[in-house]
């Protein structure tokens, strides 16, 4: 049966001299690491593609991508911490993320994805414990994925 997730990163995207955890939790949990160098090689990636617009937002978008694509069928909804406030910025990471998860489930409509506080929830304390160095990650991303995932953008 089709659950919510919910999705919180410790160090935001655009801190590129710290990794990124993002963790996903409901049922099931799961945390990913994006090293920096990995957000940083993707920026520069990113920026060439696209120029320097919403670049940490892209990355962002990539990030949470990664973290949900395996389980993407089990979700009935994504909810995300807010920590890029603002209703410019969540319109920006939601339509970046929604073209993504499109790919591989085109039947996603824009209520797929929400954003709301998430602090103490099991996800932020996933995603904390990792940046920490208390929990090991489910998975490193590397900066490969990336590149193979934005390979098919163009």
């Amino acid at each position: 049966m089709p659950h919510i997730v919910y999705v919180d990163l410790s160090a935001k995207v655009e801190q590129w001299t710290k990794a990124s955890a993002i963790a996903v939790s409901n049922d099931t949990s799961k945390v990913i690491l994006a090293p920096s160098k990995v957000k940083q090689k993707a920026r520069r990636l990113l920026s060439e593609q696209y120029g320097g617009k919403s670049t940490q937002y892209r990355v962002l978008a990539v990030l949470i991508y990664l973290a949900v694509r395996d389980d993407l069928w089990n979700i009935r909804q994504l909810v995300i911490d807010q920590d890029y406030s603002g209703h410019q910025a969540e319109a920006t990471i939601k339509n970046l993320l929604l073209h993504l998860l499109r790919r591989d489930k085109p039947s996603i409509k824009a209520g797929f994805i929400r954003f709301e506080e998430v602090a103490g929830s099991h996800a932020d304390i996933l995603a904390r414990s990792v940046y920490q160095g208390k929990t090991t990650p489910n998975h490193v991303i590397r900066f490969m994925e990336i590149e193979q995932l934005l390979k098919k953008e163009r």
